[in-house]
């Protein structure tokens, strides 16, 4: 089996479960030995921020010595950044080795009606990696919800946490915030511990504490008064928490709640006896690598790359933007989004603060049509242009924008993988 192959089958599972099998994803495990028990996890759901708290907290934890797996969902540029160890992808050589064992596993399983999903296949892969590797910790970032996450197979976790909470996937986690959170809530284990977002909705924030009251779970709620901000620049901030200067690499006001949330964590597992110094906390993070997380990738015309394509990860987009104020103007935007989102909610929230805005399509299966989309952008702004070839339509943005304006690319992870290696190789070399 070659490496495609091996991708191939994987995405020729079905994207969803057949069925109410809630044992399915248990049997699988336990055929391939368990490799999940061997695990010592950091388990992060959330609607928001939580691949930014994953990525930093496995920056931190590898820098202080720890080999450290990184288990993400979805991935941006390319397939092997779901399981990483210490940075590093797993090789296409070991990723097909693996799935070379799984499947005969898997076809056993849908020979008696019992076929995985997808993401049940990629966790398995994924938990069966890190086993092997003999991974010192992992940090796991839920895929969709959390109570019947394929993720939530571990026995417990060393610390659980929990980030934003909003409307995303509400076909099926429910369409108010407490049906999400008790969703999101679903991960909590029996006496253990949780770190809290620091700013939830009540509605949201009751669910999950009388989840953890029954799950007798240590709540920590992060301290907001212990950071110090010392530059309030949205594309560069720089914190002081309790003497010890950390910069964030990631724009945008929310993330100094996404980092407080991960200097939790750290505490926690500080007072459970692993060693991690102030410098391999401020080095960790400062190091920490995430595409398409408010991205800039490059100054002149300053082009900002972002995955947000839900109502609140689109709220923290427009604050970072109106935070920059008139130094992103004329600001070009470049959407695309997929067919089942929040398509009004996001577009309502950003498009008012863009000069041009250029639809284009999104090469993925569920990607909405760049016309229907274009529909939905002019009930928002005046100025909008449908230009379905991505080169073409980063040209047109950079025209419009100048050198000393703004190209803002949004609305989905999916359009992000697709078009930030063009958008590298056009501003390649512009100053950054």
């Amino acid at each position: 089996m070659t490496y495609p192959e091996a991708l191939d089958w994987i995405h020729s599972a079905k994207r969803y479960p057949h069925g109410n099998d809630p044992a399915r994803m248990l049997d699988l495990l336990a055929r391939l030995g368990n490799p999940q028990k061997k695990l010592r996890v950091i388990h992060i759901a959330g609607t928001n921020g939580k691949g930014s708290a994953t990525a930093m907290t496995a920056s931190v934890l590898t820098r202080a010595g720890y080999k450290t797996g990184r288990y993400v969902s979805p991935y941006v540029l390319e397939f092997r950044e779901r399981m990483e160890i210490d940075g590093r992808m797993i090789t296409e050589e070991r990723l097909t080795a693996l799935v070379e064992r799984l499947r005969p596993v898997v076809q056993a399983l849908g020979e008696e009606g019992r076929a995985p999903a997808e993401f049940e296949i990629v966790t398995a892969l994924a938990f069966l990696y890190f086993a092997e590797e003999d991974c010192d910790l992992v940090c796991l970032e839920v895929g969709l919800g959390g109570r019947f996450d394929s993720t939530n197979k571990i026995d417990r976790a060393l610390v659980s946490v929990i980030m934003a909470i909003g409307y995303d996937h509400t076909d099926i986690l429910g369409d108010t915030l407490a049906e999400i959170a008790y969703e999101k809530a679903g991960i909590l284990k029996e006496g253990g511990t949780l770190v809290l977002y620091p700013e939830l909705a009540a509605e949201a924030k009751e669910v999950i504490l009388r989840e953890a009251a029954a799950r007798h779970n240590r709540v920590v709620t992060p301290d907001l008064a212990a950071i110090r901000l010392l530059d309030a620049d949205p594309l560069h901030q720089r914190i002081d928490w309790r003497g010890l200067t950390i910069d964030i690499p990631f724009a945008g006001p929310h993330q100094l709640r996404n980092t407080a949330v991960v200097l939790a964590v750290l505490e926690l597992l500080r007072e459970q006896g692993y060693a991690i110094s102030d410098t391999a906390i401020a080095e960790g993070i400062a190091a920490t690598r995430f595409p398409a997380r408010m991205e800039r990738l490059c100054d002149h015309p300053l082009v900002l790359l972002d995955g947000a394509h839900n109502a609140q990860g689109a709220d923290a987009l427009a604050r970072t933007l109106e935070a920059l104020g008139e130094r992103v103007h004329p600001l070009a935007a470049v959407v695309g989004m997929v067919g089942d989102k929040q398509h009004d909610a996001v577009l309502s929230r950003v498009l008012p603060l863009c000069d041009r805005v250029i639809v284009t399509q999104a090469q993925y299966i569920r990607a909405l049509d760049a016309d229907r989309l274009a529909e939905h952008a002019r009930l928002f702004h005046p100025d909008v242009i449908v230009e379905r070839d991505q080169r073409a339509a980063l040209a047109r943005a950079e025209a419009f924008a100048g050198q000393d304006g703004t190209v803002l690319i949004f609305g989905s992870l999916y359009l992000a993988g697709d078009i930030r290696p063009l958008a590298l190789a056009r501003w390649q070399n512009a100053e950054k």
